[in-house]
């Protein structure tokens, strides 16, 4: 299996464009002219972490921030909305903990 380097999708080794998105294989200068299958899992962990996680403070940050990093280096979106929902879900907490005094 063979996947575009521009927007991960699965294409054919005959395929001078990718189907779809229309990135150009052969005008790019680059000797890996497809990508590998893209493996967002380890974003997709950590985004939930970040959401479960997230009702303590300072800890839902930074697994929010790496989900979104390796969703985004990955092209998965899915772990690129999880990894924002612990972000908030963390900030929103760490908030309330300090307002309440208990940071």
């Amino acid at each position: 299996m063979r996947y575009c380097k521009n927007c991960g999708k699965e294409v054919t080794s005959k395929d001078k464009t990718c189907p779809h998105c229309g990135w150009d294989f052969k005008s790019r200068i680059d000797t890996n002219l497809y990508g590998t299958a893209p493996s967002s899992t380890n974003a997709v962990i950590f985004s939930i972490l970040s959401i479960i996680l997230g009702l303590l403070p300072l800890v839902g940050v930074p697994l929010g921030i790496i989900g979104i990093v390796i969703g985004k280096r990955d092209l998965d979106k899915r772990s690129i909305v999880l990894g924002i929902i612990g972000l908030i879900v963390s900030v929103i907490a760490t908030t309330v903990w300090a307002i309440l005094g208990l940071l």
